[in-house]
């Protein structure tokens, strides 16, 4: 299951009364991309509310793809703000609050930690692949980008 499967919306039912409409509580799922993405009702929302689902939509679904926001731009866009978090010397409890504040969203830490662990994995696997390939530029960048998130 991908991290951004176990992203939730905070505040989910003060948020779904204020619009006055039902929508998942996985900040990810069809039905909450489409509700941000088309933006109705957004004027219903608090001052902090707007400003917060704003910044989220700027982010992560500001793209020119024909299927937005279903094209999987905003899904790895979140990918990058993650690891970009723990880059900057970030751990999961940290990379919660974080996003909490930025976005009013929420993870589980260990889902978090999960997704870190997975990640630092898949890219010692590149950097292997990279040198049975011969391929040493490219492992010594993957190496790099290992090292920053471990």
């Amino acid at each position: 299951m991908a991290i951004t499967d176990k992203i939730y919306v905070k505040n989910h039912q003060q948020l779904v009364s204020q619009l006055e409409t039902s929508f998942p509580k996985g900040a990810f799922k069809g039905a909450t991309l489409d509700i941000l993405f088309q933006g109705e009702g957004l004027a219903k929302l608090d001052d902090a509310s707007r400003e917060r689902v704003l910044d989220f939509a700027e982010d992560f679904m500001d793209c020119d793809c024909q299927a937005a926001p279903h094209c999987g731009c905003p899904e790895r866009k979140f990918v990058a703000y993650l690891l970009e978090l723990r880059e900057q010397g970030l751990g999961p409890d940290a990379i919660v609050d974080v996003m909490s504040d930025d976005y009013m969203l929420y993870a589980y830490p260990g889902d978090v930690l999960s997704f870190l662990d997975d990640s630092v994995r898949t890219l010692e696997a590149v950097e292997t692949l990279a040198d049975v390939d011969g391929n040493r530029e490219v492992a010594e960048e993957v190496q790099r980008r290992r090292n920053r998130l471990v």
